[in-house]
């Protein structure tokens, strides 16, 4: 394998395809294979954000990538983003914005039928975390059981603290609860 060092400067290279070779998450860089058997040294890789709002997508081993390198030097070069490849294609075939991980879970969006799906694979958990509630606006449907470390309330109504009128002993029913 031929070093950055050996490999001649080309002016024309600006833009070249790459593979991940490694990656560096506590640095925020990786190291590319050229098509010419060159290791590049380790690389920042473009992110969609990184200011106030910071997106977090670092490539993977294996992963084709574009590489662009200011007046052909390597070491001075960035990757820029992921290609399509026989070895990691596309993951869907339709236009929906998606995220697929590698444990098979998705996140996507249709925009033609306004839906957004969150999709984890068997085992998979859910948490959704805020201190200052949370709001769902719309009916909601549950398949599987609910669980509530404190009072549930339909209305005004407590199921835990409220009360019935009219009870009766023996088989009868009593009246509706009061709010």
């Amino acid at each position: 394998m031929r070093t950055p060092e050996d490999a001649p400067t080309d002016p024309d290279a600006l833009a070249r395809y790459a593979t991940v070779a490694s990656v560096d998450l506590a640095a925020a860089r990786c190291t590319v294979m050229l098509d010419d058997d060159v290791e590049s040294p380790p690389l920042p890789w473009a992110a969609p954000r990184m200011g106030e709002t910071r997106v977090w997508l670092p490539p993977s081993l294996g992963e084709q990538v574009l590489v662009i390198c200011p007046a052909g030097e390597i070491g001075a070069g960035i990757v820029v983003g992921a290609v399509p490849s026989d070895a990691n294609p596309a993951p869907i075939d339709e236009p929906v914005a998606l995220i697929r991980f590698k444990d098979g879970a998705v996140i996507s969006y249709d925009p033609d039928a306004s839906e957004l799906l969150i999709q984890l694979p068997s085992g998979g958990t859910t948490v959704l975390a805020s201190d200052g509630g949370v709001d769902i606006v719309g009916d909601v449907n549950v398949t599987g059981k609910i669980t509530a470390s404190d009072d549930v309330l339909a209305g005004s109504i407590s199921l835990k603290n409220h009360k019935h009128t009219g009870v009766a002993a023996g088989t009868a029913q009593s009246g509706a609860p009061v709010p």
